[in-house]
């Protein structure tokens, strides 16, 4: 299971489980038969019921973002500093940049290839768009941005999202539009790695 569908199993899981916890909270409070101390006793025994999955859920969604930013992280390492030792793909790289400094590379569709080559290795690509006359607009474009920034911010609101809300004390509230908002983000947004789908992607798609 990829780390996407792990996520979106422990929020869906959750923003289900929560949602019938609010809802017996809602039934409680419209129960006339009970005194204030009455409802506020039973309404802690519901929500001291369910703080133990609330925890459990919190920490496995967090640990898993956390391992992916450090696997994305080692991905990024490994394709950029990771390879200035591999003699066989800087002298591919080196014929690569010498063409296009040649002009020698004009078509769209031969700098597509070279660019999906070494569309993981942001020193390259930052190489290539420094050599690409400013008036080549559609060579430009498709050189993907450097996202990692981005991508790490992302995944830490989501962190912090998750933080906030998959808590004990959210638990007495109605948080399904959260949770909606939550899910429609990782299915549309998210990779199966839990990297970023830039909206430049989202509108060729």
């Amino acid at each position: 299971m990829s780390k996407k569908s792990q996520l979106l199993s422990l929020i869906k899981s959750y923003k289900d489980s929560q949602n019938k916890v609010y809802e017996s909270i809602v039934e409680v409070n419209k129960n006339n038969e009970l005194t204030l101390q009455g409802k506020e006793k039973r309404i802690n025994e519901i929500v001291e019921q369910f703080t133990s999955k609330a925890i459990n859920i919190h920490d496995n969604a967090m640990n898993l973002i956390s391992g992916a930013i450090e696997d994305l992280q080692n991905k990024w390492r490994a394709n950029s500093t990771g390879r200035l030792s591999d003699t066989g793909y800087q002298v591919g790289l080196a014929n690569t940049i010498s063409m296009i400094e040649k002009g020698v590379i004009t078509d769209s569709e031969d700098f597509k290839n070279i660019i999906e080559v070494y569309k993981d290795d942001y020193n390259a690509l930052a190489t290539i768009r420094t050599l690409i006359d400013s008036d080549k607009v559609d060579l430009l474009t498709l050189i993907p941005k450097d996202n990692r920034e981005y991508i790490k911010k992302s995944l830490n609101d989501l962190k912090n999202n998750i933080d906030n809300y998959i808590s004990q004390y959210q638990i007495q509230n109605d948080m399904n539009l959260v949770f909606n908002g939550m899910i429609n983000f990782i299915e549309n947004r998210l990779r199966d790695d839990l990297s970023i789908i830039s909206w430049e992607e989202m509108s060729n798609q």
